[in-house]
């Protein structure tokens, strides 16, 4: 029997350093997350990345399809879910839709290095982790 997916949210934040750095602790998160979970994903957190990663003070970072190429990466990596939930818990109105989503996927941590998140530490059983953190637990999980 094929057991259910784990799944996970991380904020963009993280998402866009992975890309920007690819020898980042970020980017480690990220292989990490890829290769144990499923990345929860729906129209709010795709648009916040598709929007962020697209600024211009990110240009220098990327080679010329450096972006697509690292969102198509992600991308091949996601489940997308409905929009259900409403929360208006963290200090940050834009960073509820993580709680959101980590609620409507069923998903048990939140990766996120914004401080509003973070603060929260547990929202109905749901962990909210530091990048580091993450990777301190997890990192054994690569083979």
């Amino acid at each position: 029997m094929k057991s259910k997916p784990a799944y996970i949210v991380i904020d963009t934040n993280v998402l866009i350093s992975a890309g920007l750095l690819p020898h980042s602790k970020s980017a480690q998160v990220l292989a990490i997350a890829v290769e144990r979970f499923v990345i929860a994903q729906n129209e709010a957190t795709w648009h916040e990345l598709e929007t962020r990663i697209a600024r211009q003070k990110f240009d220098r970072y990327f080679e010329k399809d450096g972006r697509l190429k690292h969102l198509i990466q992600i991308a091949q990596s996601i489940k997308r879910f409905e929009s259900i939930s409403q929360i208006q818990l963290s200090r940050d109105d834009t960073d509820n839709k993580f709680l959101e989503l980590a609620i409507d996927s069923q998903s048990s941590i939140i990766i996120s290095g914004d401080p509003d998140l973070k603060n929260i530490q547990v929202y109905e059983g749901i962990e909210i982790l530091s990048p580091s953190i993450f990777f301190d637990r997890f990192q054994n999980a690569i083979t």
